[in-house]
């Protein structure tokens, strides 16, 4: 873990943010974890990128990332694709 330098936290937060981020996504790469395990560390992804966005704006940088949610999911395999639409489905029924 990095150390955090008392001149500039907020490079420091970010640094963090992103060494997490790549650790994350070398995990999410793993040919052998389960679906369920896959949406476990996607959604801490999507959580630690939604972090170092909001650093970025703090210092005064543009965000990291500007796709929107079905940019990302039409980057996905299509097994992937299929079983968020599904569940996107499921839930829309609940809702309504």
């Amino acid at each position: 873990m990095p150390e955090i330098c008392q001149a500039d936290p907020l490079d420091a937060l970010i640094r963090i943010e992103w060494d997490i981020i790549h650790d994350l996504r070398s995990q999410l790469a793993q040919q052998d974890l389960s679906i369920s395990d896959r949406i476990k560390i996607s959604n801490s992804l999507v959580y630690h990128v939604n972090a170092l966005n909001r650093l970025l704006v703090q210092k005064g940088e543009k965000p990291a990332d500007e796709e929107t949610l079905g940019q990302l999911v039409a980057k996905l395999p299509k097994k992937f694709r299929d079983a968020i639409m599904r569940r996107m489905k499921k839930w829309n029924k609940k809702l309504s």
